[in-house]
């Protein structure tokens, strides 16, 4: 019974030695094959090589196209954001400049609130004629907003000019510079209150002279409107630069630097005439 056993044992050993050696054979392929198996591979393979090197080729050039599409999407995305972007800037810009413009337009309502005059005009410049200075320009009011002819124009920093033109949605404004203005002025200062005429040069100053030629006057003195002529009393018009003394003339002239800028006017304060006087 035994030896049986033992028999069966070395039988199945031998058995899986067998398929070991089979199977290790098979695995490593064979060492030769047939003529046909040869023709067949060596057609196939250069065309499996074709597809390969095709496949890849197909590949590599799509690839970069499909990546391009998406960048331009990305990049489209981008664009709109940055515009978005852009446009929230100028948004908050505007709005900070009219913050800017109404501040500056307080001391102008000061103004109309100390005198009674509660028919004041806001307006925007809308245009201007050519050149660096203010000298002439247009605004987005006209009668159906109150504005009349030779109606003061004004802005936080002081005296601009007179509107001369008038239509129903626009005025045109010829400012104190030009060389055509003339002004009545009084001087602010301790030592005089004298009064006198000033004029534009069609630049950034104004040139004038005192009726009274024993006046006093120094650099750095302010004048204000004097109430005399088409401008209401008390608008500051600007700062005494230079005192001119020529001893051949009979009225000392002076050089007035204005308070408002004229190369920078953006929004302005309209006083129709009939509030002349007040």
């Amino acid at each position: 019974m035994f030896n049986i056993f033992k028999s069966k044992i070395m039988i199945v050993t031998i058995v899986a030695i067998i398929l070991l050696v089979i199977i290790g054979v098979t695995f490593g392929g064979r060492d030769n094959i047939t003529t046909a198996e040869n023709v067949v591979g060596n057609t196939v393979t250069p065309i499996q090589r074709f597809f390969q090197l095709g496949s890849n080729f197909i590949s590599d050039t799509l690839d970069p196209v499909l990546n391009v599409w998406k960048l331009d999407e990305e990049n489209e995305k981008l664009r709109a954001e940055n515009v978005k972007l852009q446009n929230d800037i100028i948004k908050l810009k505007l709005r900070i400049q009219e913050f800017e413009d109404l501040t500056t337009l307080q001391t102008a309502l000061n103004y109309a609130n100390d005198k009674g005059i509660d028919n004041y005009i806001t307006s925007n410049i809308i245009a201007k004629d050519p050149g660096n200075w203010f000298t002439i320009f247009t605004i987005d009011v006209g009668i159906k907003d109150g504005v009349t002819r030779n109606s003061t124009v004004m802005n936080g920093d002081g005296l601009i000019g007179l509107v001369y033109e008038v239509g129903d949605t626009w005025s045109k404004v010829i400012t104190m510079i030009d060389n055509r203005s003339r002004i009545s002025f009084e001087v602010l200062s301790e030592s005089s209150n004298d009064i006198g005429l000033i004029n534009g040069n069609g630049e950034s100053l104004l040139e004038g002279y005192l009726f009274d030629h024993e006046t006093k006057v120094s650099a750095g003195d302010q004048i204000i409107t004097s109430g005399l002529g088409l401008y209401p009393k008390g608008i500051l018009i600007g700062r005494i630069k230079e005192v001119v003394i020529k001893e051949d003339e009979l009225l000392e002239s002076i050089i007035v630097e204005p308070s408002v800028n004229f190369k920078k006017l953006n929004r302005v304060f309209v006083i129709p005439k009939n509030n002349i006087g007040n």
